[in-house]
């Protein structure tokens, strides 16, 4: 009787091991000291990650906001919720607009993090390898991340910026309507003393509706020029993201001239090499003869001396 035994386990060690003895060095210092095992990298890695959950956050209160903006109802009042998502938007994004600083700091003990994990004082050996090239991409996945998230944080503002003007354009026409309904010219009493207790209840009414119209407009007014400069706060953050967007597509411009250094380089390297190719092939039949005269020589060396 036959027994089956499952070996697959031992196939896979073997495999695994003949895979990393195959390994260069290089890679493997790269793979045990890799780009998660810092401390600052993981830092800065999951302060991302919470700038872009703060980003997204913002992002629907801003929609909320602009669903209320587009409200049509006259006597609809949405002052304090406005206000309220006003004032939780616009510290937010002062608030985010420190942490950009501070994710940039991030970014550049990351970088220097690593280099001083893979490349040691001193030893130059990693320059010309894998680590080389390991550093490079993840310091450029570095700079793609904060770009991003500065872009992203750019056109919140913006975004932002645009909803309360929209805010306040409806806050004046809603204010507008809601005076053209209350003021409208009141119908002639009769003289009659019939009516007369009746036209008197009428104005007792105008006069209290004339006092909650006038706190109405006082409140209106209010949120108006709390939006007004709420807006011009947004515009110099949007202001200070411009800067810091142009600022990173100045790093963008001198990578690319780096990048284009480097291939005319290497074009240069390679025409240098297609040079001496050419000047080999050239002296390929000197070549020739020199041997020929050297088989020559020994012919004759053979035939005569050594008779």
């Amino acid at each position: 009787m036959v027994v089956e035994r499952d070996r697959s386990s031992e196939l896979y060690d073997l495999f695994s091991r003949q895979r990393q003895s195959q390994q260069p060095p290089t890679s493997r210092a790269v793979v045990c000291t890799g780009l998660h095992s810092s401390s600052d990298v993981q830092t800065f890695n999951r302060f991302a990650k919470e700038f872009s959950n703060n980003i997204a956050t913002v992002s629907e209160y801003i929609i909320r906001l602009a669903q209320l903006a587009n409200r049509q109802s006259v006597f609809d009042d949405q002052t304090a919720e406005v206000s309220e998502l006003t004032q939780m938007v616009k510290s937010s994004l002062q608030r985010l607009h420190k942490d950009a600083e501070t994710l940039e700091e991030l970014k550049r003990r990351a970088v220097e993090s690593q280099k001083g994990t893979f490349l040691p004082k001193g030893d130059a050996r990693g320059m010309f390898g894998g680590v080389s090239n390991h550093l490079r991409t993840s310091e450029r996945h570095s700079d793609t991340v904060v770009e991003t998230l500065r872009s992203r944080l750019a056109r919140t503002g913006q975004q932002f910026r645009t909803t309360l003007q929209q805010q306040s354009r409806s806050l004046k026409d809603k204010a507008n309507r809601r005076h053209m309904f209350t003021t409208a010219d009141r119908p002639q009493t009769f003289e009659s003393a019939l009516f007369q207790d009746q036209e008197q209840h009428q104005q007792q009414q105008l006069l209290l509706s004339g006092t909650r119209n006038t706190h109405y407009y006082q409140q209106r007014a209010d949120a108006v020029l709390e939006i007004e400069a709420a807006v011009q706060e947004v515009g110099e953050l949007f202001n200070d993201f411009t800067r810091l967007v142009q600022e990173q597509e100045e790093v963008v411009l001198r990578i690319d001239t780096d990048v284009d250094n480097a291939v005319r380089h290497v074009n240069a390297g390679s025409n240098e090499l297609m040079r001496y190719l050419t000047n080999l092939s050239s002296n390929r039949g000197l070549i020739l003869k020199v041997f020929a005269m050297l088989f020559f020589f020994l012919l004759l060396f053979g035939v005569f001396v050594v008779r």
